[in-house]
């Protein structure tokens, strides 16, 4: 096994009554092997806006980017500005060069149509795929957000979105990452995109065409991916699943059953693996209660608080934001986790410098950066 798997619930025992039930699976590569056999689709917005150090700058980024991916992976490079153009198609990454060298700004930004094009490119070859995606506007040809909820991205594709500046739309970049469990980072300096885009190549890997499957007698909710099941593309560092669910009033037996199966790259061989959970019925009330893992649900708890936050701003809806702040300092505090605590701080710096400027400007600005830090979090906890 290249991986290993842990399954953690809230409750060892149930009650007289249902209650809400909190599950964290994680995901741990063990032994990682060179990352081959992906798809990597790099789309560059080279609408007007982009044009000159900002496209100069995505270019030298890319480039690098190239350098980093190791051999026995595809590469293709679309641009959309003036319309969307497919300028290297599954090539070898030294291949893709020139391509990207090619690049000029200049015409609109059919962003939409763009995620069609690539939506089609990656269930043609049907390869594990990244799709990294660097924009600095808003789309012109469709703008209405519940588009983008409908498009159905392969179940082998995880999308890294990078926001340049503050005229995109953090909300639609978040979107598409959620979407496929992948992260969205905010670019406040076009100069850091250096930097930031070639970390997006992936060197190696403990599991590709990862599958969990997540059974229970009730409805599973799932807080930081879609499903069930959740799809991965591939594990290159510790995944966290979390979720909940309701427990029935006076319930005994398996709770919850996980079952991951995976390509293991190390023996080209699939894999599967599985874990069970269960509880008992508590005679008294002191038992159920103190069966029950208060971290764990106070940890649960500040991630679906921090989620809150970060739409909240985007809302521009600052007395909401310091309501759901405060909430979650005190959960912060509860978990006695030391760095959810620097963050809460980090937090209400922020926000606090934020509403001295008293601009809706500024509060665009944060939501961007919040929203950014959310996606990370939560594909990393």
């Amino acid at each position: 096994m290249t991986i290993s798997m842990k399954v953690f619930g809230s409750h060892k025992y149930s009650f007289q009554y249902p209650a809400k039930y909190v599950f964290k699976i994680v995901l741990v590569p063990e032994k990682v092997t060179t990352a081959r056999g992906f798809h990597y689709v790099l789309l560059v917005d080279t609408s007007g806006s982009m044009e000159g150090f900002k496209i100069e700058l995505a270019k030298k980024g890319a480039l690098e980017l190239l350098n980093r991916i190791p051999e026995g992976n595809k590469v293709s490079v679309l641009s959309f500005g003036e319309r969307v153009n497919l300028l290297a198609e599954a090539v070898n990454p030294t291949d893709a060069s020139q391509a990207i060298q090619g690049l000029t700004a200049e015409g609109s930004t059919p962003f939409y149509s763009a995620l069609l094009r690539v939506i089609s490119l990656i269930k043609k070859y049907e390869m594990p795929s990244y799709l990294i995606l660097l924009t600095d506007g808003n789309p012109t040809d469709v703008t209405v957000l519940d588009n983008y909820k409908g498009l159905e991205f392969p179940s082998n594709v995880k999308v890294i979105a990078y926001g340049i500046g503050d005229d995109y739309n953090e909300v639609l970049l978040r979107l598409l990452a959620d979407k496929t469990g992948g992260i969205f980072e905010h670019v406040s300096d076009v100069n850091e995109i250096v930097e930031l885009l070639p970390k997006a190549a992936v060197t190696k890997v403990g599991a590709q065409d990862v599958t969990v499957d997540i059974k229970s007698e009730g409805q599973v909710k799932l807080f930081n991916f879609e499903g069930p099941p959740v799809r991965l593309n591939a594990v290159e560092s510790a995944v966290t699943i979390w979720g909940e669910l309701t427990l029935p009033s006076n319930y005994s037996g398996n709770i919850l059953h996980v079952t991951v199966t995976y390509f293991d790259p190390a023996t080209q061989t699939q894999q599967t693996m599985s874990q069970a959970l269960s509880v008992q019925f508590a005679s008294t009330t002191e038992q159920y209660d103190a069966g029950i893992d208060k971290d764990l649900v106070a940890e649960y708890n500040y991630y679906v608080l921090l989620d809150k936050y970060g739409k909240d701003l985007s809302a521009t809806n600052l007395g909401e934001a310091t309501k759901t702040l405060n909430q979650l300092t005190q959960l912060a505090q509860q978990t006695r986790r030391l760095d959810m605590m620097e963050q809460t701080k980090r937090l209400q710096n922020s926000l606090e410098q934020t509403r001295r400027l008293g601009s809706v400007e500024a509060t665009k600005r944060l939501a961007k950066e919040v929203q950014s830090e959310v996606t990370k979090k939560l594909r990393s906890t």
